[in-house]
């Protein structure tokens, strides 16, 4: 997301939400001894599937229909809901809402 080739203003909006993530948040929830074998494992995946998503939201092919930037944003959100939800924070609405400010526009 810091070399975005598209939607550099979602980019700049959303970069200390996945700042936060990855040096506060993810350290300490795979830190934790009580977590099990699944929780590390479904945490890998979630994070390979939004490294992913954030591949061709922010930079796989500029030109890209309007349907299709929409179903690649609705995915990079709904992945970032599920690690959110899984790191159990609380509260993400402001996130989801510049998510789906874009979505519409």
């Amino acid at each position: 997301m810091a070399s975005a080739k598209k939607n550099r203003d979602l980019a700049m909006k959303l970069e200390s939400t996945i700042d936060v993530i990855g040096e506060q948040l993810l350290p300490f929830y795979l830190a934790d001894p009580e977590r099990t074998y699944d929780d590390i494992n479904m945490m890998h995946n979630l994070c390979y599937l939004f490294a992913m998503k954030t591949q061709q939201v922010f930079n796989s092919r500029i030109i890209h229909t309007c349907i299709d930037q929409n179903w690649d944003l609705k995915g990079f959100k709904q992945v970032l809901v599920r690690i959110l939800r899984q790191l159990s924070v609380e509260t993400f609405d402001d996130v989801t809402a510049v998510l789906d400010f874009q979505i519409k526009t």
